[in-house]
């Protein structure tokens, strides 16, 4: 009990609980405040930095608890992919060229050459991918007289750097690669071809005016960066927010980049040549009405094939025919000079 005797100014005065509460809930909130950006922190560094060397995770659909855990905590890492065979192992006869690309880091490409006349396509892979993944593309390609480039993105397979900026920078890797083939076919139009990221990249390079194709061929490119990191925690069963955007951020942060502009919706209204886009209707990772909306930004330049009871790109693995027949039609229709009587390599 307060002495009497004292004056009112020194006697300690009782803290109100509430005010204490307050001060508990507001701690509280800047702790779980930290720690959730640490998460997403790390979590952005796991899945943009690759690792060499490192075993490939199994991620379950949904993931497990301890998975979510590892990630977070950044013990789950992506490992750098690597070129597993080349094309020489599917019968074509190829070159290795170098250039540099993005940031300067050299870029390494493999050239299986064409007919003279014939138009150069330029090949480039998706997330977590290498260009192996696009040898059976350019056989079908080749099959019709074309060249070949296959590329590997900056941070992947024979190319320098670890990194990748899910299309940001790879779109300066798309202009590299256009203007080393220009150099060497300057009279050759240019068919550029991505699968989900490197489509994503493709769409921005039109976007800034780097490139200057004939045509576009693109497999199941997200429309937002930010849809995309969402579709991919909710198919993990990650809750989409707050670590979308947090990811986000830091992704960009780390990097260098703006992943808010990251939109190749917005960049397919830049688009002047006719493009095929393709997307399987059960392709969780973009989702069709994602993909409608980029369709409909490409208006009268674009042709959207649907690939049913498919998932997210390699529909000529999946479908085949279908595949076949849709880029050969629209080739036919739009370089029709160029493509001649081709027979298919099977």
């Amino acid at each position: 009990m307060p002495d009497p005797d004292l004056p009112a100014a020194l006697v300690p005065k009782k803290r109100p609980f509430r005010r204490q509460l307050w001060i508990f809930l507001f701690a509280l909130l800047a702790v779980a405040a930290i720690l959730i950006n640490a998460a997403a922190f790390v979590a952005a560094h796991a899945m943009t930095h690759y690792v060499a060397h490192a075993d490939r995770p199994h991620f379950h659909v949904p993931m497990t608890t301890w998975d979510k855990t590892r990630l977070f905590l950044g013990t789950l890492s992506l490992p750098r992919p690597v070129n597993i065979y080349t094309p020489a192992d599917k019968h074509l006869d190829y070159e290795t060229l170098h250039f540099p690309g993005a940031h300067g880091l050299q870029l390494e490409v493999w050239r299986v050459r064409g007919e003279e006349g014939k138009p150069v396509v330029l090949l480039f892979p998706g997330y977590e991918a290498s260009k192996t993944m696009l040898i059976a593309n350019a056989r079908e390609f080749h099959s019709l007289g074309y060249e070949c480039w296959m590329v590997d993105f900056h941070g992947v397979g024979g190319s320098q750097g670890s990194t990748t900026t899910i299309g940001w920078s790879e779109a300066d890797d798309v202009a590299a690669a256009s203007r080393q083939a220009a150099q060497l076919r300057p009279d050759a139009p240019q068919v550029l071809f991505g699968v989900s990221l490197g489509a994503a990249a493709i769409l921005r390079a039109e976007h800034l005016h780097t490139v200057e194709p004939a045509a576009l061929i693109l497999e199941c490119p997200y429309d937002r960066l930010t849809t995309a990191v969402s579709h991919r925690f909710s198919a993990l069963g990650i809750p989409p927010f707050p670590m979308t955007d947090l990811l986000v951020f830091w992704g960009g942060a780390q990097l260098g980049f703006n992943p808010r502009a990251m939109n190749p919706v917005d960049f397919a209204r830049d688009v002047q040549c006719p493009t095929l886009l393709m997307d399987g209707d059960k392709d969780y990772r973009v989702g069709m009405i994602n993909e409608r909306a980029i369709a409909t930004a490409l208006g009268s330049h674009g042709t959207f094939e649907v690939f049913p009871d498919a998932g997210h790109a390699f529909y000529l693995q999946r479908q085949p025919d279908r595949w076949r027949q849709t880029v050969r039609s629209f080739l036919a229709l739009h370089l029709a000079p160029a493509t001649g009587n081709a027979t298919s390599a099977r």
